[in-house]
């Protein structure tokens, strides 16, 4: 009896700390089935609607002063802990309405599958993880123009905390609308956030009006690419939060609003102190034909006051004169931005970093340093630290400084002006493609460190470099004749993505958790020496 007991108790234990796994399969799916490998639900939407998760959830209506926790759904098959796993399909709603786990219940794809959910809200919800689907209501023909995936606080049901968004594709339509109107009625918002501790991290947003809005504090967004957007690229609308390694670009200007690639204000009583905006790249356009293109502003921070924030290593290419723009800045740092109007000649633009009063009242205390931009707009009324910042206003300026500034390639040329020119005591230690800092003597002036080779030189047919399978979903394999190699994968943007050191051939790189697309990958020797450059697909 005694062992009976003790395999009960270990196999509620090992429940706990591993969790089961449950299957939903639109196309073999039953509503009669268990969930399990062999008998999969059919639908997401109807495994909700159905109260097949056991949770938690918040007396109603919520009490912030004394919130109240009773149990919801006892019994139900699904249970903290667990992971519910997506095959391709069309899966409905994902509605999850006061729902509050102890532990994570992570929702995600099958591998090499591609489940789609019409639209994902998750109000007074806690401990929710959402991974590898895709989010679009335009497979279901419908524009829903509305919120593609909203994680919302609410007065009467209670807050929403502690949910992961990661590796999600999130669009409203496949293409981008070519007409305003289309724009106006059919785009949806990306990603809307009015709740704490959130992380979104590593998702494809598309053709979407607003990318990320970020309403609440600790708020993590991460390694995500906003692609073809009206209004703004990312909003920041509270504090402590963080926003690194995101890629904005293509603004569709559709209507009067003033777009922005990043953007934060304290309309209506906002406390926005204590943000982090680095290692973020914004572009105005990738190809200057483009439908609707238009001016964007790059980071405007207006209607302060802001506090406490860090602007660093960020790409900033917009043809409007808002580059990085603060407006009543108490104690931020703005240090190694590269900030230019592509087009320096034609207004309006070019574009600056400023520091300006608000109503009346100074910004105090702020840093500006280690930064290239086409002009510094500085208050005189401010108590600005300024320093080893570069102006440059023509296109031979780009030209002697840049590698391919029409093509959006800032990185630096051997022989610019920007390198070893900053303030060593003040630069991040890493630039915008996570190289370490300095490379030279000193720091460079910008958000890219100039990389110091010894030499480039192909590689002889003798001690060639293989890497294979090319195009690849998940895996790639590097063999030659070579050991203690650096390799760096770098995405079209010439970013760093991944840099792997002391590296022994044959050699496995696993790429399947990176977004599909075009990657450059270098291979470096232990003396230094560039060996070849290979471009890759990953699919």
């Amino acid at each position: 009896m005694k062992k009976i007991i003790l395999l009960l108790l270990l196999s509620s234990i090992c429940k706990v700390c591993i969790g089961s796994t449950f299957y939903i399969d639109p196309m073999n799916g039953s509503d009669q089935g268990d969930g399990s490998f062999t008998a999969p639900w059919q639908t997401l939407e109807n495994v909700i609607s159905s109260n097949l998760i056991e949770s938690r959830a918040y007396v109603t209506p919520y009490d912030q002063n004394a919130p109240q926790i009773v149990d919801k759904n006892i019994g139900a098959p699904i249970q903290v802990g667990d992971t519910i796993m997506l095959y391709s399909g069309l899966h409905g709603e994902l509605f999850l309405d006061n729902y509050i786990n102890s532990d994570f219940i992570t929702i995600k794809a099958v591998a090499n599958n591609i489940p789609i959910i019409k639209n994902a809200h998750i109000r007074a919800g806690e401990k929710w993880r959402l991974e590898d689907v895709t989010i679009s209501s335009e497979p279901y023909n419908q524009y829903i123009n509305n919120k593609l995936v909203f994680l919302e606080s609410h007065t009467w049901q209670g807050p929403v905390s502690t949910i992961e968004i990661i590796n999600c594709h999130v669009f409203s339509s496949v293409t981008p609308w070519t007409v305003a109107n289309d724009w106006i009625t059919k785009a949806s918002g990306g990603i809307i956030i009015r709740g704490d501790s959130i992380l979104i991290k590593d998702n494809v947003l598309e053709n979407v009006i607003l990318g990320i809005t970020m309403e609440g504090q600790y708020i993590h967004v991460i390694g995500n690419s906003v692609t073809n957007f009206s209004a703004d690229g990312i909003r920041i609308i509270g504090s402590n939060n963080l926003v690194e390694s995101n890629t904005i670009k293509n603004c569709y200007n559709v209507d009067g609003n003033h777009d922005d690639g990043i953007q934060s204000y304290t309309t209506g009583g906002a406390v926005v102190d204590n943000n982090i905006v680095r290692r973020n790249v914004i572009l105005n356009y990738e190809d200057p034909n483009q439908p609707l293109s238009g001016p964007l502003q790059g980071i405007g921070c207006f209607n302060g006051p802001f506090n406490n924030w860090i602007v660093e290593n960020n790409l900033v290419i917009v043809n409007h004169w808002h580059g990085i723009s603060f407006y009543g800045g108490n104690n931020c740092q703005i240090i190694n931005n590269t900030v230019l109007d592509p087009t320096p000649d034609l207004t309006p633009g070019p574009a600056w970093i400023k520091i300006e009063d608000l109503s009346g009242n100074p910004s105090l205390n702020c840093m500006v340093k280690n930064n290239v931009s086409n002009s510094l707009e500085i208050s005189p009324n401010s108590n600005t630290t300024q320093g080893n910042n570069k102006q440059l206003s023509s296109y031979t300026d780009y030209s002697n400084n840049f590698v391919d500034y029409e093509n959006i390639d800032f990185h630096l040329l051997q022989n610019s002006s920007l390198i070893d020119s900053a303030d060593l005591m003040v630069s991040p230690s890493i630039d915008l493609d996570g190289m370490s800092r300095p490379q030279g003597s000193s720091s460079d002036i910008g958000a890219y460190e100039y990389d110091f080779i010894v030499s480039t030189k192909d590689v002889s047919q003798e001690q060639s470099i293989k890497i294979y399978p090319n195009p690849t979903s998940d895996k790639m394999q590097i063999e030659g004749d070579f050991n203690k190699l650096t390799i760096r994968l770098y995405n079209e943007l010439g970013q760093a993505i991944k840099t792997f050191t002391s590296v022994q051939l044959p050699y496995t790189m696993d790429v399947e958790s990176i977004p599909n697309g075009i990657y450059f990958i270098k291979i470096i020797n232990d003396s230094g020496v560039q060996l070849n450059t290979y471009k890759v697909l990953k699919q």
